[in-house]
């Protein structure tokens, strides 16, 4: 089993009554901004710090019974238990220091209400309130609603331009946090095939993640390189090889896909997305140069990642607090026992 799925059930086995979705999101939040182990990202939807993993996770673990929900009409009255037949401490056992901070977690905070929670997590991170469709509830607190207003604007402020991003190595959550962080609303999935060893890549799941966090997304599978060229190129290491075929072969065919994305240019920040880090080993970095020759009005190609070591946090990174919440706690764990 995934370690962060153990702390996921010993997060809803250590709590003292059914876990809500919203506490659920808030408590692994609150851990993991404690811990010096990065378990779940998470993203600003409607009611702050939401983790697409950790929902994925909390699906799977209902699947294997290792969880059962009790479904209500929100987040706020569904609620999480463990199977105690399927979950004993053996199945489930946590190093130390992350059992006796999950310990210290739970005793600070499992004991406040949902919506205490929310504040809390909002004053502790104002970005998370950028989605927020309970913002009204702080109207009195004009600093805090001020740094929400200065975070929006500086994503506003992102550069235009066609962006490309390639999601090895990266969490769905640090993925569409690159997204948000740059003002990116439309990703176009410029894949042949829209599949991933990586179930949260595949369509409908990414699908699915871009709603939650209001990204649009569009398939243009017939800008992509067919499987059947790859697997004949690549593996010789012929990239070279592969990518001239490409150039002289597929984006001939592409003036009307490079209309569409000129297009969604002139309204929003649009990305073209695959899998490589790298642009350089990707076809989406040759289709967004050929929609910039064939369209002048996109005024610039922006490629996030590649070798420059941007985090998903750069545009925001101002505004991100240090790790300050163990001091918090009744006790700070003894990070030399294993």
């Amino acid at each position: 089993m995934l370690y962060r799925r153990k702390v996921f059930l010993n997060l809803v086995s250590k709590s003292k009554e059914p876990l809500s979705l919203i506490k659920l999101h808030k408590l692994m939040f609150l851990l993991v901004e404690a811990s010096n182990k990065e378990l779940y990202s998470f993203i600003p939807n409607k009611f702050g710090c939401y983790s697409l993993t950790l929902h994925d996770d909390q699906v799977a673990l209902i699947t294997k019974q290792f969880l059962i929900e009790e479904k209500g009409d929100s987040p706020f009255k569904s609620f999480l238990s463990i199977n105690t037949s399927l979950c004993d401490a053996t199945t489930i056992l946590l190093e130390k220091e992350d059992s006796q901070l999950l310990d210290a977690v739970l005793r600070k905070y499992q004991m406040k209400s949902e919506n205490d929670l929310i504040d809390l997590t909002y004053r502790m991170e104002p970005y998370y309130g950028i989605r927020s469709k309970i913002i009204e509830r702080f109207a009195h607190d004009t600093p805090f609603l001020l740094r929400v207003k200065a975070i929006k604007k500086k994503i506003g402020n992102a550069s235009r331009g066609l962006y490309t991003i390639g999601y090895e190595g990266l969490s769905i959550d640090s993925f569409v946090q690159h997204l948000i962080g740059n003002n990116i609303t439309c990703l176009v999935d410029v894949r042949k095939i829209a599949f991933s060893m990586r179930r949260e890549f595949c369509k409908t799941n990414l699908l699915n993640a871009l709603q939650e966090a209001g990204i649009t997304y569009i398939r243009m599978a017939e800008v992509g390189i067919p499987s059947k060229k790859r697997k004949e190129l690549l593996p010789l290491g012929e990239k070279d090889e592969l990518f001239a075929w490409y150039k002289e072969n597929i984006l001939p065919q592409c003036p009307s896909y490079a209309s569409h994305i000129a297009d969604l240019v002139s309204k929003e920040n649009i990305a073209l997305m695959c899998y490589e880090k790298d642009p350089n080993d990707c076809h989406r970095s040759l289709f967004a140069t050929y929609c910039k020759e064939q369209q002048p009005a996109i005024s610039a190609i922006i490629h996030l990642r590649g070798d420059s070591g941007e985090k998903p946090y750069s545009i925001i990174g101002v505004f991100y607090p240090p790790k300050e919440l163990q001091q918090s706690f009744d006790f700070v764990p003894d990070r030399e026992s294993k």
